[in-house]
């Protein structure tokens, strides 16, 4: 416990601001994906990308970092397709489109299990841990604005 509080003392006034709107995002998200369908909450993140990039402003890496920081105590909430839909949002640009994919794998006892990654085509920007696990069942390429 000692730990945690001396690592968060270190956080400086931008990392809390990141995570804020980090964990502000996941939840909305979250929120939208129970009324809305995948592709018309993508299309409207597309057209709500100014409003990402003010709430999560900061390097990509910096990013990634407070949206799997954040995430990680959202349980729940914040799912990898979550996740995923949020790095999509904040992180693509014309210059580095990048592709939400969703795959499944049989779990051992028979059942089917999904998740969610973000790639640029060169790398997995989120959702890498078991993505290679994984078969690919749909990919979206980044939608422009």
């Amino acid at each position: 416990m000692r730990r945690r509080i001396a690592r968060a003392a270190r956080f400086t006034p931008s990392d809390w601001r990141l995570l804020a709107g980090a964990s502000l995002i996941q939840m909305l998200t979250a929120c939208a994906l129970r009324v809305l369908s995948l592709p018309t909450l993508r299309m409207l993140f597309a057209r709500l990308r100014p409003l990402a990039n003010f709430l999560l402003e900061g390097s990509g890496e910096r990013v990634i970092w407070a949206i799997e920081a954040s995430g990680r105590r959202l349980a729940g909430v914040s799912t990898c397709l979550v996740r995923a839909i949020v790095v999509e949002m904040r992180l693509s640009t014309p210059e580095r489109p990048l592709r939400l994919t969703i795959g499944v794998k049989r779990a051992l006892v028979g059942d089917l299990q999904a998740h969610a990654w973000v790639d640029d085509r060169r790398r997995i920007l989120i959702g890498e841990s078991t993505a290679e696990e994984f078969v690919p069942l749909l990919a979206w390429d980044s939608l422009r604005t």
